[in-house]
C-alpha cells in the first residue's frame, strides 16, 4: 500500500522510503563494528522490503480499543508526570520505568493470577492424590490443617508479591511511579533518522544533565535477531538493530521480549512500515489518534474514506476475530525468505588500479 507522492517539505532529507533508496558504501562480510565477534555468526541478519501489515501479540494486547477509550476518558492516570516515552506521528521514543518502579513491577508480575492459576491446577492434582493415599487413622480435620500449612508456603508469597506492590503503588504513586533518567532510543519517521541516547555520569550527562545522542538514518542499520537457549532445550529470539558502518547497537527486542522468531519478524515489519514515508501509518490501535497529523496517511484516508476511529469504536468481538487473524498472519511470516530491497542500493567501492612500473629508458635501449 503506497501513496502517489509523498508530501513534499513535511519529511527530512535522509527520510526513508522504500521506493527511492539512496546508494550507500557495501558493507564488508563480517565487519559489522556493532556485532560482537561471538554473534556474528550465531545470529540471523533479516531482510529490508517486502513488509506486511502485522504487529507483534504484545503491542496488540496493550493497545485494544478497550484500553485506547480508557485512555481517552482518562489520559493523565497518574496526574503531572511527566514520562520520557513519546509514540505520535512523527517518532517512536522508548523509555523504561525507574529503578524501583521496575523492581515493584517485577514483583508484582509473581503474584499475576495467571502465574497462580497454573502453579493452582499442579497443587490441586498433588492433593487429591496426598488425600487418596492417606492413611485410614488420620483424622480429616487435622489432614486439611495439614494441607493447607504446606499450600500457604507456595500461595502466600504469590499472594503478597501482587498486593503489597500494588498497595504500595496506591499509597504512595508520586514516589514509587517515576520515570528513568530520560529515553533510550527513537525511530523518527519525519526525519528518517535513529537516535541512541547515552548517560555517562563522566561526560556531558554528569556534567550537563542532558544525554548525548548518536544519530544515523534508518535505512544504515540492519535488524538481527538473536538465538538464545534455555532450560529445556528450546531457543528464544530477539531483535536488534545494529548500524552497518558504526558501532550503534539498538536492542528494540526489548518491546515484546525474548519470544519466537515470527513476533521478531513483526516487530521488524512493522517498525519498517512505520519509517517508510511512501506509505501511510501502520493502520493499528497504537497509531490511529495520530494519523490526521502525518500528511501521507492523512492523504491516503481522505482517498480510501477510512473512518477515522475505526479501531476505538470497535466491539470487543470484532476486535477478538482481527486480533486471531493477525495472529495466523504472524505465524505465516517467512521474513528470511523475502529478497532483500537493500542491496540495490549498495554500490562497490572501487579499487585502486596497479599501476605497472614504468622501464627506465635506458634498460629499453
Amino acid at each position: 500500500m503506497t501513496t502517489d507522492k509523498p508530501a513534499s517539505g513535511y519529511y527530512g532529507a535522509e527520510a526513508y522510503n522504500s521506493e527511492h533508496l539512496p546508494q550507500q558504501k557495501r558493507p564488508a562480510p563480517g565487519a559489522n563494528p556493532a556485532l560482537p565477534w561471538f554473534n556474528r555468526k550465531a545470529d540471523r541478519k533479516l531482510p529490508w522490503g517486502h513488509t506486511e501489515d502485522v504487529v507483534p501479540q504484545i503491542i496488540r494486547r496493550r493497545n485494544r480499543p478497550e484500553m485506547l477509550r480508557k485512555f481517552e476518558k482518562n489520559p493523565t492516570p497518574f496526574g503531572d508526570l511527566q514520562s520520557h516515552q513519546r509514540i505520535d506521528h512523527e517518532c517512536y521514543r522508548h523509555a523504561t520505568a525507574a529503578l524501583r518502579t521496575r523492581i515493584l513491577l517485577l514483583f508484582s508480575a509473581f503474584g499475576h493470577p495467571i502465574l497462580i492459576a497454573i502453579v493452582s491446577i499442579p497443587m490441586l492434582i498433588a492433593v487429591g492424590i496426598a488425600y487418596y493415599h492417606k492413611p485410614s487413622s488420620t483424622d480429616h480435620v487435622d489432614y486439611f490443617i495439614q494441607i493447607l500449612w504446606a499450600l500457604s508456603w507456595v500461595f502466600v508469597p504469590l499472594f503478597a508479591c501482587n498486593l503489597i506492590p500494588t498497595a504500595l503503588f496506591k499509597l504512595f504513586p508520586r514516589q514509587l511511579i517515576k520515570p528513568d533518567k530520560g529515553p533510550l532510543w527513537e525511530l523518527n519517521r519525519r526525519t528518517g533518522l535513529v537516535t541512541v541516547f547515552h548517560y555517562d555520569k563522566k561526560g556531558v550527562w554528569g556534567k550537563t544533565g542532558q544525554p548525548e545522542e548518536d544519530s544515523a538514518p534508518f535505512y544504515e542499520f540492519d535488524a538481527y535477531t538473536s538465538n538464545e537457549l534455555i532450560h529445556g532445550g528450546g531457543v528464544v529470539h530477539t531483535l536488534y538493530l545494529a548500524h552497518r558502518y558504526r558501532n550503534i547497537l539498538i536492542p528494540i527486542g526489548t518491546l515484546i521480549g525474548k519470544t519466537n522468531p515470527e513476533e521478531c519478524y513483526a516487530l521488524w515489519d512493522m517498525f519498517q512500515n512505520f519509517m517508510d514515508t511512501s506509505r501511510p501509518l501502520p493502520d493499528i490501535p497504537l497509531w490511529e489518534e495520530h494519523r490526521a497529523n502525518d500528511p501521507v496517511t492523512a492523504e491516503h484516508d481522505r482517498r480510501t474514506n477510512r473512518p477515522p476511529r475505526y479501531w476505538r469504536d470497535m466491539d470487543n468481538d470484532t476486535w477478538k476475530q482481527k486480533n486471531d487473524e493477525m495472529a495466523l498472519q504472524v505465524l505465516r511470516l517467512n521474513t528470511p525468505g523475502r529478497l532483500d530491497i537493500m542491496r540495490n542500493s549498495w554500490v562497490s567501492s572501487p579499487r585502486p588500479r596497479r599501476q605497472r612500473p614504468v622501464a627506465s629508458r635506458q634498460a629499453t635501449e
